[in-house]
């Protein structure tokens, strides 16, 4: 009966630890070789990963098929979450704006947040393909981890080729019709101008290092300035926009140029209920206020 429990109920050690570490190579510490052996068991499994994806893809897939029929045969209007826009926007529109997305802080990220900012940078991407505004953009600082991720693990993207986005190892930043968006400054973008040049910081650090960009734009003295998020949305401990999400809401401001309009259209829908939970309540408490939210916490990049 003993024997019998432990199978049903205790946790199976054998699943628990289904690749052993093998002993640490004479010269190198552990935990550089859990790097390397973790790289090594990626390398080794990446296909059966690779299988895995297409199969999960190829279900879902099937299955928006399938709801999108059922919306139909009842005669309903096909929800917005269920269209797909088309990869790539043929009647695009030059916004006049430059983005640059700064990656110069490679040194303060780990390996899992240098693999997110490489994500970021592909949606961001995908966005500059699909809305109806593009902008030129430019990936600075393009070396060390940030470079070996693209040309290890995305070199089918064939990133060298992307329209209106360029890569270079030149850390470089131009100081004439620039401004550098940080969450730490307290002067609001109200208005994206053509031909002015915006960086974004490359970064991803769960909001570890603070005043990082503010204080790298104010050495190079260039100004500051952030979205107008306080306005629509609140953002309150790790909950921050990534630098995707940033892109997205600058190319969709040219839409009507309104920010209202590019928020609703760009971030969660859970977040703009929050907001508007807390618009309402300041609403009731200051009556006499202008604007019902005077201050909050808003990020605008990881």
């Amino acid at each position: 009966m003993c024997d019998e429990a432990n199978e049903s109920n205790g946790p199976d050690k054998s699943k628990m630890h289904p690749h052993p570490l093998p002993p640490v190579p004479e010269g190198m510490s552990k935990s550089q070789w859990k790097k390397v052996w973790k790289r090594k068991r990626w390398e080794e499994s990446k296909e059966q990963f690779a299988i895995i994806r297409r199969e999960k893809r190829n279900r879902a897939k099937l299955n928006r098929r399938a709801k999108i029929e059922e919306y139909k045969e009842r005669g309903e209007e096909v929800p917005e979450e269920l269209r797909r826009k088309p990869r790539k926007n043929m009647d695009q529109h030059d916004s006049g704006m430059k983005i640059i997305v700064d990656c110069s802080f490679d040194d303060l990220m780990n390996d899992k947040e240098v693999i997110s900012l490489s994500n970021q940078i592909t949606r961001a991407y995908s966005f500059n393909r699909r809305e109806n505004h593009f902008a030129h953009v430019k990936v600075t600082s393009f070396d060390k981890r940030l470079k070996q991720r693209f040309e290890r693990d995305l070199g089918d993207s064939n990133y060298d080729d992307w329209k209106h986005f360029e890569f270079t190892e030149d850390a470089k930043l131009p100081s004439e019709n620039v401004v550098y968006l940080t969450a730490d400054t307290d002067e609001i973008l109200e208005t994206l101008e053509p031909g002015t040049t915006y960086i974004v910081g490359g970064i991803v650090d769960k909001n570890r290092h603070k005043l990082l960009c503010y204080n790298k734009a104010r050495e190079l003295g260039i100004p500051t300035r952030k979205l107008p998020l306080a306005q629509y949305i609140n953002l309150t401990g790790r909950e921050v926009l990534t630098s995707t999400h940033v892109i997205q809401l600058m190319l969709r401001y040219f839409e009507n140029h309104d920010w209202k309009e590019a928020f609703e259209a760009v971030l969660p829908p859970r977040k703009l209920e929050d907001a508007l939970k807390n618009v309402v309540q300041a609403s009731g408490s200051r009556e006499t206020s202008e604007s019902p939210i005077e201050d909050g916490q808003d990020q605008d990049d990881e």
